[in-house]
């Protein structure tokens, strides 16, 4: 009798389970990896900066921006998704040294705001 009782209340869990399912869930979306990350630049430092997009030891151009103005770039979401290293880096064209970002924690649809100060170790980036 212990045994059909408690078959019973599994199988009776078993279909409440079953019920509480929504039926019109649908499975989480994958988010798309050519999805833009938009990265807007705005430059105080007193000459022209050439922003890359560095992962590692390798280096993309995503553009310029001139002395004491902004600029938007944007590259795929997937540059950032292969490796955990990517970072921004301005590389002023008349000066002696660049200048490197903390490390890009970027998710899908999230867009990157740097601002690079005349004194570019005092520079700021934000996600959002």
């Amino acid at each position: 009798m212990r045994a059909i009782r408690a078959a019973l209340s599994i199988m009776l869990m078993l279909m409440t389970a079953g019920a509480c399912r929504h039926p019109g869930a649908e499975p989480p979306v994958r988010p798309d990896p050519n999805m833009p990350v938009e990265v807007q630049v705005e430059n105080h430092y007193f000459g022209d900066v050439v922003v890359y997009l560095a992962q590692g030891s390798q280096s993309e151009r995503l553009g310029m921006v001139t002395a004491l103005s902004s600029a938007t770039f944007s590259f795929p979401w997937r540059r950032l998704a292969l490796t955990g290293t990517s970072r921004l880096l301005a590389y002023p064209i008349a000066g002696t040294r660049a200048y490197t970002s903390d490390p890009l924690l970027v998710q899908p649809g999230q867009s990157i705001s740097w601002t690079l100060e005349a004194d570019l170790d005092r520079s700021t980036m934000t996600v959002y």
